[in-house]
């Protein structure tokens, strides 16, 4: 996922075959199955619902279900080379999608409601991680890491430090298809400190009367 606009420096963008979402398609991601079936058939290729099922362990109407709305929202689409008239197959019509922080502004429940879903999707993806962590290959096994840290910043700087890890991100943002290679999954967030509130605004200090 990526919240920026397209670039015009001429510099190669990861996001260049995304989809830009729009307050319809918004309502489409607005479920955690729907982006866990999404990213798979970005990773894997064209799949049909009896596939997608067993992938993820639900039901054959359920992903069925998830696939129409995928579908609905213009995500996905038929594989006309590989479906026949028993069988449906689906592919991504994209790579990706760039969500425009507008969009906060413009359609906050909305973009909430999507928000969460990612945030489960990368919990579940992360508990699976763990679970596999000793278990590695010496060499990946320490190569991995979970960290987090609490510092203060201006929004300046808060800015300017989203900005650096974009532009890492984007550095190793590639398939190469190198021997001895992996998929990695690279998971970040970084937010105001919910439990802080001095950034309220209105907020005068004094006590109540």
């Amino acid at each position: 996922m990526s919240e920026r606009t397209p670039r015009d420096d001429g510099s190669p963008d990861p996001f260049a075959e995304a989809t830009t979402l729009d307050a319809r398609s918004l309502r489409g991601l607005a479920h955690p199955l729907r982006i866990r079936i999404l990213n798979l058939l970005q990773d894997r290729g064209p799949a049909t619902g009896k596939t997608v099922s067993r992938w993820l362990d639900v039901s054959s109407a359920s992903a069925s279900y998830h696939l129409r709305q995928l579908e609905t929202h213009g995500f996905i689409e038929e594989d006309p080379d590989l479906g026949t008239s028993r069988e449906r197959w689906w592919r991504t019509r994209y790579e990706g999608y760039r969500f425009p922080e507008h969009l906060d502004a413009e359609e906050p429940e909305l973009s909430t409601a999507v928000r969460m879903a990612l945030a489960a999707n990368w919990n579940e993806t992360l508990a699976a991680a763990v679970n596999m962590w000793a278990a590695q290959p010496d060499g990946w096994r320490e190569a991995q890491v979970m960290s987090g840290r609490g510092t203060e910043l201006t929004l300046d700087e808060f800015t300017a430090f989203r900005e650096e890890v974009r532009a890492l991100f984007d550095r190793y943002a590639r398939r190469t298809g190198a021997p001895g290679s992996r998929m990695v999954r690279i998971q970040f967030a970084a937010f105001p400190d919910p439990e802080d509130r001095s950034g309220d605004e209105g907020t005068d200090g004094g006590a109540g009367a």
